[in-house]
């Protein structure tokens, strides 16, 4: 129910901004030309798409602001595929993209893990202050509506606690947090993982102790599926391969009601995982999840497990080439070092894997 009322008023949104920007065109002389008057409009249209653009900047700028408040320290900023990361206390521009979102600011969390609410909620009160002091100001002026009121809407509403194409909310993952101990826990070792291999460290250097789950540790909370993904790609990094296929099934199989976007990346893995030990793919190698990876191409992760597919499945060394091509492009633009060198350790395990089919054979 909840999502249906969202899905009209995110059609109510879109149609009040074109509803204004048919009024500013109205207000035109009607004396003027006609192709005069369309232009008008398609300035219209064209404002109110900088406007959500600018609004997902002031969003994420909402995170920083927050973050910085409370005690967290600057590790990322990204809008859509641009990224701003520190490497060595110098800022550098890398590219990545997340499907499904249009920004994010990670930022590592301060020793107390119970203060999260200013750094997660930031964005949206961001969008609310904006919105609302332009509305009291120049609710007169439709341009100002159509650029600085309109799309603010948008952001407030990332603050409900929703699910929205695969995405946890920030209310969402605030919610989690509020309510439960172990998600604030877990919120604070991804944070802190996150700065620490963006400063430099593989996966595999982590403390051990940050991703030992138990039993009962629930894979559909968003956090603590975000951290058992990460447990995951510890694994491959360690070479341990069995124990991270245990732990992807494991993760697929009690994280149903998972975000779409970590059971993605985890039936990736997975994938990549069942091709070293020659197993069946069929039911994984989906459409669904063929065409995530298109979207997912700024990942190394991708590249490299394409190159797995066409190197020891299809065993077509001229795509297996192209995979290889479109990796090393990747590297210069990619945000995490350190991964860059895991990547590469596990292309050679391909290589070798390879090698070895091919003289039994």
């Amino acid at each position: 129910m909840i999502k249906k009322i969202l899905k009209f008023l995110l059609q109510f949104l879109i149609g009040a901004a074109i509803g204004i920007a048919i009024v500013i065109l109205i207000g035109v002389d009607a004396e003027k030309d006609s192709s005069v008057r369309f232009f008008v409009f398609l300035i219209g249209l064209a404002l109110t798409f900088f406007g959500f653009i600018l609004h997902l900047i002031l969003h994420e700028t909402g995170h920083l602001i927050g973050g910085l408040l409370s005690g967290y320290k600057f590790v990322s900023f990204r809008v859509f595929n641009i990224m701003i990361i520190k490497d060595n206390e110098k800022l550098k521009i890398k590219k990545y993209n997340l499907p499904g979102t249009g920004g994010q600011c990670l930022m590592e969390s301060p020793e107390n893990e119970n203060v999260f609410a200013l750094y997660y909620l930031g964005g949206s009160l961001m969008n609310l202050f904006i919105s609302v002091i332009f509305f009291a100001l120049f609710s007169h002026n439709l341009w100002i509506m159509l650029i600085l009121v309109v799309p603010g809407i948008f952001g407030i509403i990332n603050i409900l606690p929703l699910k929205m194409e695969g995405i946890a909310t920030d209310g969402y993952v605030f919610n989690s947090l509020r309510k439960n101990k172990k998600s604030r826990r877990a919120n604070w070792i991804v944070l802190k993982a996150y700065a620490r291999i963006s400063a430099g460290e593989r996966m595999k250097e982590l403390p051990a102790e940050w991703f030992e789950f138990s039993d009962d540790c629930d894979f559909n909370d968003p956090v603590a599926g975000n951290l058992a993904t990460m447990g995951l790609a510890r694994l491959i990094d360690l070479h341990n391969f069995d124990e991270a296929k245990i732990l992807a099934e494991e993760i697929l199989g009690k994280g149903e009601k998972l975000i779409e976007l970590l059971k993605n990346e985890t039936r990736c893995e997975l994938l990549f995982l069942k091709i070293l030990n020659e197993e069946e793919i069929e039911n994984l190698y989906t459409p669904e999840l063929k065409k995530y990876m298109g979207t997912t191409k700024t990942h190394l992760s991708r590249h490299r497990l394409m190159y797995a597919y066409e190197k020891l499945v299809s065993r077509d060394n001229e795509k297996a080439a192209e995979a290889l091509a479109a990796f090393e492009k990747t590297c210069p633009n990619y945000p995490i070092v350190s991964e860059i060198e895991n990547e590469r350790e596990l292309i050679k395990v391909i290589d070798n894997i390879s090698e070895e089919r091919r003289k039994r054979t």
